[in-house]
C-alpha cells in the first residue's frame, strides 16, 4: 500500500499493479477508484523515440478501454469517464491540465473545473511515481509488444500504399522521359523551312520571297 499527499486534500491510500500483458499500470485509490496509466495507443512509442516525446494516457477505470469503465474514479461526487492523453513534458513541468468527461443523460459533458483540477493533481502524482519505477522500461516494452500486431497491420498498409504510388510515379517518369526524348529529337532536327509554294510569313517584308534562290 502506497500513501500520497496530493495538494491540500487528504492523504491517498493507493495500491499499485502492473499489467505486462498490455503494458499498463493500474493504481487503485481507496475511496475514489482506479486510474490506468500507460502510453497512448494511437501514438505508441517507437523503440528509438525520445521519452520526452512520448504521449502518455490515463484511463478512468479498469478493463477494456471505453467511455464507461469498471472502477471509474469518483471525485467530488462526480464519476469520471473515458481516457485522456497527456505529454511527458507537461508532467515533468508539473503543468498537467486534464479535463475529463462525465456522463449526463447519455451525453458526455466536461467535469467542473474543481473536479478537473483535483483529477490533474492525483493523476500527476500517480504518473510521476509510475514513470520513476525500475520496471517501467519493461512495461513500455510490453506495451510495444501488445501494439505490435496493430503496428504491423498499419505499416503494412502504408507500405502497400507507397509501393502503389511508386509504381505510378515510375510509369509517369517513363512517360515523361519518352516525351522529353521526343522534344529533344525535334529540336535537334532544326527549324522547319517553308516549302516551295507556301504562303508568305505574316510578318515578312514586302517583296520578300520564300524561294530559296531569291527569284
Amino acid at each position: 500500500m502506497l500513501t500520497f499527499t496530493v495538494g491540500s486534500g487528504p492523504a491517498l491510500e493507493v495500491t499499485e499493479f502492473a499489467d505486462f500483458d498490455t503494458g499498463q499500470a493500474v493504481y487503485r485509490v481507496t475511496g475514489i477508484g482506479a486510474f490506468t496509466l500507460g502510453w497512448d495507443p494511437d501514438h505508441h512509442p517507437e523503440a528509438d523515440q525520445d521519452p520526452l516525446q512520448e504521449i502518455l494516457q490515463v484511463a478512468y477505470g479498469t478493463g477494456p478501454l471505453g467511455f464507461r469503465m469498471a472502477e471509474a474514479p469518483v471525485i467530488f461526487g462526480i464519476t469520471l469517464a473515458g481516457a485522456e492523453p497527456f505529454t511527458r513534458t507537461a508532467l515533468d513541468a508539473r503543468a498537467l491540465r486534464l479535463r475529463p468527461y462525465r456522463l449526463i443523460v447519455s451525453a458526455p459533458v466536461r467535469v467542473p473545473k474543481g473536479t478537473a483540477r483535483r483529477t490533474s493533481e492525483i493523476v500527476s502524482a500517480l504518473a510521476r511515481h509510475w514513470l520513476a519505477q525500475p520496471w517501467t522500461p519493461e512495461l513500455r516494452r510490453a506495451h510495444e509488444h501488445h501494439c505490435a500486431p496493430d503496428s504491423l497491420h498499419r505499416y503494412g498498409g502504408l507500405i502497400a500504399q507507397h509501393e502503389e504510388r511508386m509504381r505510378r510515379l515510375h510509369e509517369d517518369h517513363g512517360y515523361y522521359i519518352q516525351r522529353a526524348d521526343r522534344a529533344t529529337s525535334i529540336l535537334q532536327a532544326g527549324p522547319v523551312p517553308a516549302p516551295a509554294g507556301a504562303p508568305p510569313h505574316p510578318f515578312a517584308s514586302p517583296g520578300a520571297t520564300t524561294d530559296p534562290a531569291g527569284k
